[in-house]
This record gives C-alpha cells, sequence and structure tokens, in this order.
C-alpha cells in the first residue's frame, strides 16, 4: 500500500518502465484531490484507498482535471469522448464503498483487454423493379429532381441540424448567466477565507441572493432529455448544501477548517464555471466565439485568484520569496494569454464594457487597473517594498494587504458584471438562433415538398405522354 498516489509521485523507472517514485510532500491542498473519501474521513485505509488515487489520476489524464467530489462518482464518458472500458473502470475506480472498487489486477485485465469495435452491416442494394423509362423521359426527370430534391433537402436537413444543436443548448444556455454570477461570488467568499480577508455581511448577502436566483432557475428547468445537464446541475445543488454550514460559520467569524472550506468552495465553483464546456459546436461563428470566451472564464477566475493568494500573504508578510515570484508570474502570463484571447474574440459591444472596467487596458492584461499595477511592479522589482509604501500612503491605518484585496475584489467585481452580461446576450442568441432556425428549416421543407409535387405531376404527365404516343 503507498498511500500517496498521484500525479507528483508517478515517474520513470530506471529501466524505463512507470512507476512510483518519491515526490515532495504536498502543498496545502494539492493532494486532495487524489485521497480516497475514507483517507479524508481518517478512517482505516486500504490498498483500495490507493485504486481510487490511481482512478483519480486516470480520470485527470482522459478530462484534463482531476474529479470533482459528488454523491455518486464523476464519469469521464460525460466529459470527453473515451472508449467505454476506459469510462467504466475509471467510474468504477472512483466508487465512494473500497469494497465496490478493483482489485489491481482486475483493473490490468480490463486495460489490456480493450473493446473490440463492433462490425459493419453492409447494406447491398436491391433489385431494380417496376417498369423502365426511356432515357428521355429519365434525362428530363434527373433535371427536374437534382435543383429540388438535392438542394432543398440539403437545405432542409442543414437547417434541421441546426435547430437541433442550438435547441438542444437552450436549457444550458439560459442558466449560464446565473451560474456565473453564483461561481464569482463563490470564488471571492473562498479567495477572502483563503487569505484572512475581511468578508462583509453584505457581501455574504450578495451571494444569498445570487444561490436564491441560482436554485430557482434550476428548478424550473426541464433537464429530463439532458442527463448530463441533470447530473451537473444535481452536484452543484449537492456542492451548495454542503456549504451551507461553512458560510453560517463565516457569519460568525469561524474560519476553522480552512482547508476542507477552500477546497469545497473549489468544487462549486468549477462546477458552475464548466457548465459552459458542456455547450455545443455551433455552426454559426458568433455562437462560436461567445461561448468560447466563456469557458475561458474558469481558468480565468483561478488566476486571479491565485494572483489574490500570493500577493496576499506576500503583502502581509512584507516580503515574497523566490517561490512566490514564480508562482505570481505564471498567473499574469496566463492571465495576460487569457484576456488577450477573450478581448480578441469579444464582440464590438464587449470590447467597450472590458474597455471601461480596465482603462482600455484588457488585452494586455489590464495594466491600468491598480490592482494589476501593482502585480506588474512586484514582478519587475521582485520585491513588495515599494507596492507596501505605495499603498500605505491612502491605507488610513488598515493592512496593507486589505488595501490590495479590497482593490482587486472591486476589479473582479466589474469583469463579473461583464461576464454575466455576455452570458445574457449568449443564451438570447441562442434563443433567436434556434426561431430563425425552426423557420428556415419549415421554408426549406416547404419548398422542397412544391418541387417534389411538382416533380410527380410532370413525371405522370410524362408517362401518360408516352402511353399515348405508343397507342398512336
Amino acid at each position: 500500500m503507498h498511500g500517496d498516489i498521484r500525479p507528483a509521485t508517478i515517474g520513470y523507472a530506471p529501466d524505463g518502465r512507470i512507476a512510483l517514485i518519491g515526490a515532495p510532500a504536498p502543498r496545502g491542498g494539492e493532494a486532495l484531490p487524489y485521497m480516497s473519501p475514507e483517507q479524508i474521513d481518517r478512517r482505516r485505509i486500504s490498498p483500495a484507498g490507493d485504486i481510487y488515487s490511481l482512478g483519480a489520476v486516470f480520470f485527470e489524464l482522459l478530462a484534463g482535471r482531476p474529479p470533482y467530489a459528488g454523491v455518486e462518482p464523476e464519469r469521464v464518458g460525460n466529459l470527453v469522448t473515451v472508449p467505454g472500458h476506459l469510462d467504466g473502470i475509471t467510474a468504477a475506480m472512483l466508487a465512494d464503498d473500497p469494497v465496490k472498487r478493483p482489485r489491481a489486477d482486475e483493473v490490468v485485465a480490463v486495460l489490456e483487454s480493450g473493446v473490440a469495435a463492433p462490425p459493419k452491416r453492409v447494406v447491398r442494394p436491391t433489385g431494380r423493379t417496376g417498369p423502365r423509362l426511356s432515357p428521355t423521359v429519365l434525362g428530363v426527370l434527373m433535371l427536374l429532381v437534382l435543383p429540388g430534391l438535392v438542394f432543398g433537402g440539403w437545405g432542409t436537413l442543414r437547417e434541421a441540424d441546426t435547430m437541433s444543436t442550438v435547441g438542444s443548448a437552450k436549457p444550458l444556455a439560459g442558466i449560464l448567466p446565473t451560474s456565473f454570477q453564483l461561481a464569482f461570488d463563490l470564488s471571492i467568499e473562498r479567495d477572502a477565507l483563503r487569505t484572512d480577508a475581511e468578508l462583509t455581511e453584505d457581501f455574504l448577502q450578495v451571494t444569498d441572493r445570487s444561490i436564491e436566483a441560482w436554485t430557482a432557475e434550476v428548478r424550473e428547468l426541464d433537464v429530463s432529455g439532458d442527463p448530463g445537464l441533470r447530473r451537473r446541475t444535481e452536484r452543484s445543488a449537492a456542492a451548495l448544501e454542503r456549504l451551507s454550514d461553512i458560510r453560517a460559520a463565516a457569519r460568525e467569524g469561524d474560519r476553522s477548517g480552512k482547508m476542507v472550506a477552500v477546497e469545497l468552495y473549489t468544487n462549486a465553483v468549477n462546477g458552475l464555471f464548466d457548465l459552459a464546456a458542456e455547450l455545443p459546436t455551433f455552426q454559426d461563428d458568433e455562437l462560436a466565439r461567445q461561448a468560447r470566451n466563456l469557458e475561458l472564464i474558469g481558468s480565468v477566475s483561478e488566476v486571479l485568484g491565485l494572483e489574490r493568494r500570493v500577493m496576499a500573504n506576500a503583502l502581509r508578510n512584507g516580503r515574497i520569496s523566490d517561490q512566490g515570484i514564480a508562482d505570481l508570474g505564471a498567473a499574469q502570463d496566463s492571465w495576460a494569454t487569457h484576456s488577450e484571447s477573450i478581448y480578441a474574440r469579444a464582440d464590438p459591444g464587449m470590447r467597450q464594457r472590458l474597455d471601461k472596467i480596465s482603462g482600455r487596458s484588457f488585452e494586455f492584461g489590464s495594466y491600468a487597473v491598480s490592482s494589476q499595477r501593482a502585480v506588474i511592479r512586484v514582478l519587475n522589482a521582485r520585491d513588495v517594498e515599494d507596492v507596501i509604501r505605495q499603498l500605505e500612503d491612502g491605507a488610513d491605518g488598515r493592512p496593507v494587504d486589505q488595501v490590495w484585496l479590497a482593490d482587486a475584489a472591486t476589479y473582479v467585481q466589474d469583469l463579473k458584471s461583464v461576464v454575466v452580461g455576455s452570458a445574457r446576450q449568449l443564451a438570447d442568441d441562442v434563443d433567436r438562433a434556434h426561431q430563425d432556425a425552426k423557420n428556415q428549416t419549415i421554408g426549406w421543407g416547404i419548398f422542397t415538398g412544391i418541387v417534389l409535387a411538382v416533380l410527380v405531376v410532370l413525371g405522370v404527365v410524362l408517362l401518360r405522354s408516352r402511353g399515348r404516343s405508343v397507342d398512336a
């Protein structure tokens, strides 16, 4: 039994085989996504705990991130397309009950077995029946069929496919605005808890209203035709329920169990932001750009959260370590890359709103915003002394870390307003695109029906004309 399986403890042995290796002790919360439920609850552990941890690593390899905690094991197949045996064995390894997890030899057997592809059916054309048409009549009919059947049928199928794709996105697009608003509010609460920043009753009430709005929308949502969306909303609702006690304690000033609380907040925030990743691939370029931008917001939130944590600790301690500089630099680089990408895809209206909150510097990492400008100054100087002196000038006796965190939270709130507005715009555009595709499908269907009816009439006339010529 190893007891600490995670990506950092998996590497190459001298002979080139993949093996478990030694690794430094994990930083706070780093190992939590790979810990089995019995490890987290400090129950007796067994080799089944290693199976769970390895399953979490498998999940991350396949889906690009660790599994989120939930009532039931998260399925890889709900996130990405993978062979059925990989989806099944990963879910089994992540079973909450250790007894239900497979043994190591069973995992090996499944991975080595694979799944054979089902045989393809070969449909052979049947023999032609009915009367033969003369070449002249056949040529005339073909000329009539091509513009009617091919063009009309193609248009009908194309618009029907668009209507189906956009229609499937309507329920999800409808709840994205409240989901993103709640995710931003929870992320600010999480970062305040993580950095010991002040969390006022006024802000807690803002999050309360966001939770109520999201819960009301989800309650009215029809997810009967979308099992994946149903599972995601159920998991998010369960995560909010688990946070209720932590938020109640925060109101009383109790911040004990901070590490577990931060992890629960992170699961809830990621689950809400990741709803955007469930949007289908839109054929419409504008819808596709809007959807892609919203998919990036979860990563942006995490990067800004990392910046707040590193900067708050450095300002509070009056110094920043080399590791802190490295973490802050990586976060700033990621934020600059994401903001440039978001700005490039934004429509003119969204660009105008982003320019307004960032002093026309959003695509360059929002360097004109005071909190971001402080980050850049720390990175350039590799020290916090100059920034601390500047913050102290306007601190009015408040701790400088709290002054900077307040500025950073204000910018996040401004960014939240822009993102939520963009999500509402996407929901409206999806609804409009679905109605347009529906009208186009009906129009193409009517056109195709008329053309085919004309073809039938012409065909009958041609056949009767042929019969009369034979009788003559």
